[in-house]
């Protein structure tokens, strides 16, 4: 069956849970011409999106109470929502998303409008949707990535698209390095299924929840950097988060403020630290101080 047809099962098997009908595997997978293991599959996904709404009895599965979109979503998942219907250039026609859900969507962009910096112009839709449908059912892609040289094919185990600093990436496993990595799906080509899946691996799932930036180091221990933001800047710092890990944990006297940050690599820092000199100084580690002035002497010559 295409990649459509499989969108259409699952969302079909959600619907008929919340119709209250009793569905089983094997039924199913006679009805959909698939395996026992990919309808197993798509009760995975959707106990996974919507959590346990539904119970277990040999083969059968039931839900005990409907999933209710409209209820859960805040406004702030439908500001989300809407960006990403609009970011992929989904139709009316094409969006999986109901006409309750969509008033919704139009009442609260009528109240918010969130501004950000350019993000990418997601052109290349397939590469996308194949995407998406390796990463749910964990199927290893050969990838044609195109860089500013070449354009090189990789074996790749996907787990996740993130969206950082306005870039969308592809995140998991270079299958044949055996290394963890970031791939900007901007300049991925095409995309291949290989005959054969993967199982993910602990380690990774845990790493990409703490992912913070597209500078994260996968393996590494992480370091614990320690700054002084001025008084004359602080209320930034005591109203935004500029990465998850951040912690205000000390006022000074003079009314300074210490802020810790937990990275894997010094990198992730580097841009914001820049970014508030003179208002903010490094108290730990010592080696940060120093990667700071090379990249800032590097930065002055490049002006001369």
């Amino acid at each position: 069956m295409s990649q459509k047809s499989s969108l259409y099962r699952t969302i079909k098997i959600l619907k008929d849970l919340n119709a209250g009908k009793k569905l089983c595997v094997t039924r199913l997978s006679q009805e959909y011409a698939v395996s026992d293991r990919t309808i197993r599959r798509d009760f995975e996904l959707i106990r996974e999106l919507f959590g346990d709404f539904m119970s277990k009895e040999g083969e059968c599965y039931q839900a005990y109470k409907k999933v209710l979109l409209d209820e859960v979503l805040h406004a702030t998942d439908l500001m989300t929502l809407a960006n990403i219907v609009n970011l992929f250039g989904v139709t009316q026609k094409q969006s999986l998303i109901s006409d309750k859900t969509k008033a919704l969507i139009d009442k609260s962009m009528s109240v918010y409008n969130f501004k950000s910096r350019p993000f990418e112009n997601m052109q290349n839709h397939e590469v996308i949707k194949k995407l998406e449908h390796a990463i749910k059912f964990n199927k290893e892609v050969k990838i044609h990535y195109k860089s500013e040289r070449a354009i090189t094919v990789t074996n790749f185990n996907p787990y996740k698209i993130l969206f950082l600093n306005e870039n969308f990436y592809m995140v998991g496993e270079n299958s044949s390095k055996n290394q963890f990595e970031f791939r900007r799906i901007a300049m991925i080509e095409e995309v291949e299924y290989k005959n054969r899946t993967f199982s993910s691996h602990k380690d990774i799932i845990e790493f990409i929840k703490t992912i913070q930036t597209p500078w994260a180091v996968f393996g590494k221990e992480e370091i614990l950097v320690r700054l002084q933001v001025s008084k004359k800047v602080r209320r930034f710092f005591l109203f935004k988060k500029y990465l998850p890990s951040q912690k205000v944990v000390h006022t000074f006297d003079n009314g300074d403020i210490e802020v810790h940050y937990k990275v894997s690599s010094l990198h992730e820092l580097e841009e914001l630290v820049i970014k508030w000199l003179p208002q903010i100084s490094i108290i730990s580690p010592q080696g940060f101080k120093k990667m700071l002035k090379r990249t800032l002497k590097e930065k002055l010559t490049s002006l001369v």
